[in-house]
């Protein structure tokens, strides 16, 4: 049986994006007095991470709460920037912590986004790097001077294996970054234009059934052990300006959160739904996240710690602070 790896985001906010998106506009749409539905259109990523909100649509949940919800597909989550600033996106699932978090710590006074809800936690087995058996990178020590495909650069993958090196004695600046989206990791890998892969599911199980690499490392143990890899975001000025659209989108989230983390068949069934060439047998195997029903600050502010001790973070920013109530 292959377990695998879930999804993990990505990375590339600099501070001009989060300086532009200050100035947000609303996509919302809500009857008077917003007592009827309010139309909202969420970024969703072709990964695990996001499976609640296509539970919540299928399911009717974001209906039942009175949300009328447009899932727009998403290759990295930075990418849905513009469009939240546009207004042609309202929210942004499967939003990797590290690209966000570090956007937000440049006005730390009046950070531009805001965490609405977690999306996945990091649990055994679902976020790997991979390598091919002909590669002959048996080690960690191994991927030293070697090239590593990542869907985002400085994001929460980066992040996770650096410190995965680490704590193997090696040194992450000998390690090479390769941007690539994550459903053309796999052909890269084939074709040996990088030696190793970080995905997510479902592209890790895909990856081995397509080529047969194997987990050369897990990015979910040590220091980076169940840590929060990804939420749903919204920009500060959308989330002030549509306080009642937040809080029907937190409500119908903790109801599909729950789902997703207890029932694995409704996740394989919505998967099918979205994630492009999944077969059953590929649903059935992957390793899954722990998808959290409320935001855990305590576990949040773990990753913006360990931005800092990267070096990623000025000074003591938490990833608290960006919680909506």
């Amino acid at each position: 049986m292959f377990t695998r790896v879930k999804r993990v985001c990505c990375y590339a906010l600099i501070a001009e994006a989060a300086a532009l998106l200050t100035c947000s506009c609303s996509g919302a749409v809500a009857a008077p007095g917003n007592s009827g539905t309010i139309s909202i259109t969420v970024g969703a990523l072709p990964v695990v991470d996001d499976v609640s909100a296509y539970i919540a649509a299928d399911d009717g949940i974001f209906k039942r709460v009175g949300l009328n919800v447009t899932l727009k597909e998403v290759l990295q989550s930075t990418l849905a920037i513009p469009m939240m600033e546009k207004g042609s996106i309202d929210i942004i699932g499967g939003g990797n912590y590290v690209s966000f978090i570090k956007a937000s710590a440049v006005d730390p006074a009046d950070p531009p986004f805001r965490i609405l809800a977690e999306a996945a936690t990091c649990a055994p087995n679902s976020f790997d790097v991979l390598v091919l058996p002909s590669s002959g990178i048996q080690t960690p020590a191994q991927l030293e001077h070697k090239t590593i495909a990542v869907n985002l650069a400085d994001n929460i993958q980066t992040l996770t294996i650096n410190s995965v090196l680490e704590g193997d004695d090696v040194n992450p600046a000998s390690v090479r970054y390769v941007v690539i989206p994550f459903p053309k990791m796999v052909a890269a890998l084939k074709a040996h234009r990088v030696d190793a892969m970080s995905a997510v599911e479902p592209f890790a199980t895909q990856a081995q059934q397509a080529t047969g690499a194997e987990v050369l490392l897990d990015q979910c143990s040590g220091a980076t052990k169940a840590i929060p890899l990804s939420g749903y975001f919204a920009t500060a000025a959308w989330a002030k300006k549509n306080p009642e659209a937040v809080s029907r989108f937190q409500q119908a989230m903790a109801q599909a959160q729950e789902i997703a983390d207890t029932n694995r068949a409704q996740v394989e069934k919505a998967l099918l739904t979205y994630v492009p060439k999944l077969t059953a047998v590929q649903a059935a195997t992957i390793s899954l996240d722990e998808f959290p029903i409320t935001p855990d600050a305590t576990q949040l502010n773990r990753v913006s710690e360990l931005m800092r001790e990267a070096g990623l973070l000025p000074g003591t920013f938490q990833a608290s602070a960006l919680l909506q109530p």
